[in-house]
């Protein structure tokens, strides 16, 4: 009975999100023209040849002053350089906006994709850049946070927590034109491809094709009943199973070797070793650290904590970056908690705690879901424009090329605090 009361705990709290260890063309010269002899006053009168002897047989008679040899044409001037072809001027991007927290110029669209076969099925959200044109009259898609929790303990969930989420995106609407890179968002222990809606649909309005795999070995179900595991070969295969299926189903529209990976907790993990696969530029840890070897590590990498996260401390987030070689920021948001970067914590927050369930839960395990989601933390709306600003700008500068350089002013701009910003290897 108390393992079942276990399973069924865990199953809650990761249902809320909680579980996360988880120039202009010149004018071409004219062509030179061959100049003329110069002109003569008029010659005068050839005089009368004598009438008593006929002209001896002569050359052609000469004027008095024989007309020069018309000068040897101007050579002309040695070609310059022609000038390309005149094409009209490309149009200069206009400038980024200092914090990029909102919404990017692309409407959303959002598809589901199966990866593995059938004795290994995975499923992949996948969020991607539209065009008005192809949403004019659709209504955005609506996801039930309630449907990823197993049907054997949905009952016992309270029905104010099993809330629906806006996702401001259209389902399965035609992609936009182009070749946009790529961002993979990998999700803890116990969360799941839909843990954070409003983050991915953010990167996915900026230019990115966005893709977040279910882990099915650390994922809900898998915690919910005893069986997840840490798997980091499994965590390598769904990369790369990811990868394939975009370019199976965008084709033209997505360049896969322009990749960068975001994990939260575990998922930052995922990030991490993904760096070793080629495709992958960037990569960003979120809430979470890594021991081991790191192959990529010359790579550039954003590193964010949370000031009071109780499940991965910022100093896991610290000996990451510390152990890092390339390019890398670490920053550490003051008043975040490990859930702070969840669609659940605003939900937890409006109901005033996760108290309805410490009955069942047990005060610990409820204060571990509450994990950056009450009055004693940072807003977060905040942690969301926080959060949405340094990895749009991460992916924009590292996977698209964009003069989109981080720097400490956004914290003020977007009204959160900064208790650690270092940087190295910039």
């Amino acid at each position: 009975m108390r393992s079942a009361l276990a399973a069924i705990g865990l199953c809650l709290l990761v249902a809320l999100g909680a579980a996360g260890c988880g120039s202009d063309a010149d004018t071409p010269p004219p062509a030179a023209q061959p100049t003329q002899p110069q002109a003569e006053s008029t010659p005068p009168a050839t005089p009368e040849p004598a009438p008593t002897e006929a002209p001896a047989p002569t050359e052609a008679p000469a004027t008095p002053e024989a007309t020069p040899d018309p000068p040897e044409a101007t050579p002309e001037p040695a070609p310059t350089e022609a000038p390309a072809p005149t094409e009209p001027p490309e149009a200069t991007p206009e400038p980024l906006p200092e914090v990029l927290s909102e919404a990017g110029p692309h409407p959303v669209g959002t598809t589901t994709l199966v990866l593995g076969d059938e004795a290994d099925q995975r499923i992949l959200e996948v969020w991607y850049p539209t065009t008005d044109e192809a949403v004019a009259g659709q209504e955005t898609d609506q996801f039930d946070s309630g449907s990823v929790i197993p049907e054997a303990f949905r009952s016992l969930l309270p029905e104010e927590l099993q809330s629906v989420v806006e996702t401001n995106a259209y389902r399965d609407a035609e992609v936009a034109s182009g070749e946009f890179p790529v961002v993979i968002y990998s999700h803890g222990f116990g969360g799941h491809r839909n843990v954070a809606i409003f983050h991915t649909v953010h990167l996915a309005s900026w230019g990115f094709i966005v893709a977040s795999p279910e882990h099915i070995h650390r994922n809900l179900p898998a915690q919910s009943f005893g069986t997840a595991r840490s798997d980091p070969e499994a965590d390598m295969a769904d990369i790369a199973d990811t990868l394939a299926a975009l370019d199976q189903t965008f084709a033209d529209t997505v360049d896969t070797s322009r990749t960068g990976v975001i994990g939260h907790s575990a998922g930052a993990g995922t990030a991490v070793r993904a760096l070793a696969d080629d495709r992958v530029l960037s990569a960003v840890a979120l809430a979470g650290g890594f021991s081991g070897e790191i192959a990529g590590g010359d790579k550039p990498v954003l590193v964010i904590s949370a000031e009071l996260d109780e499940t991965v401390p910022a100093q896991r987030g610290l000996e990451l970056f510390e152990a890092l070689t390339g390019p890398r920021r670490f920053i550490v948001l003051e008043k975040a908690g490990h859930n702070s970067f969840t669609d659940s914590c605003p939900q937890i927050l409006s109901m005033g705690g996760l108290g309805i369930l410490e009955p069942l839960l047990g005060a610990a395990q409820v204060a571990r879901a509450e994990d950056g989601c009450t009055p004693d933390f940072a807003d977060p709306a905040v942690t969301f424009a926080a959060l949405n600003h340094l990895v749009t700008s991460q992916f924009l500068q590292e996977l698209a090329g964009a003069d989109a350089p981080i720097n400490p002013a956004f914290a003020d701009e977007i009204g959160i605090g900064l208790t650690e910003y270092l940087e190295a290897g910039l």
